[in-house]
């Protein structure tokens, strides 16, 4: 940490989001292809077929460029707000007592470090966003257009990363209570499945 400032967890998350672009893009690609088809009935693998023949295998990574260097920021801000704002909030009020959570298993301060994380990263991400659909459907934008949908994107990502983090501390209380431990890839795969539910 430095000044409070988890730097570790900046890191990490930019690694993550561009792994996560890597991999994910040319189904991200093909999703956006689809949905905007006019053809009757759309499907994936038409559309890979027809991109691939048109754009080659660039074709699928298509509007990744913005989303390669936002996607390590976005996943930056929200790790790295998250770390940041949580040792806040306990040396500001208090390291919270698990008597005193919400339901008995819901920290207060997980929760709004979680809101702090899905701000940071909707600040990051919306700009991104919308570069990346407009150059997947090959469509104009102006700089201006930045900010369309910006206010879904932070409730979106504050909504989904406070859920996150939740069943995380959830999850780890309870395996805490059993003496249990699970990999992180696991436990986060899970956590992020409940997330999206």
């Amino acid at each position: 940490m430095l000044n409070g400032i988890s730097i570790e967890s900046f890191i990490a998350g930019f690694a993550y989001g561009g792994t996560t672009v890597l991999v994910g893009q040319p189904l991200e690609t093909l999703k956006t292809l689809t949905q905007v088809s006019t053809t009757t009935s759309p499907n994936m693998l038409t559309t890979a077929k027809q991109l691939y023949s048109t754009s080659g295998i660039r074709g699928f990574y298509r509007g990744g460029t913005p989303l390669l260097l936002g996607g390590g920021l976005m996943r930056s801000a929200q790790f790295g707000f998250y770390q940041s704002v949580l040792p806040v909030l306990d040396d500001k009020f208090g390291k919270r007592d698990p008597q005193t959570y919400w339901l008995g298993c819901v920290n207060p301060h997980v929760v709004a470090a979680g809101w702090a994380g899905g701000i940071g990263r909707g600040l990051v991400e919306g700009p991104f966003e919308m570069v990346k659909v407009r150059r997947q459907i090959v469509s104009d934008w102006k700089f201006a257009d930045v900010t369309k949908g910006f206010g879904v994107t932070v409730f979106r990502n504050s909504f989904l990363f406070s859920s996150f983090v939740i069943y995380m501390d959830v999850l780890k209380q309870q395996l805490a209570r059993y003496d249990m431990t699970l990999s992180p890839f696991f436990t986060a795969g899970v956590c992020l499945d409940f997330a999206l539910v």
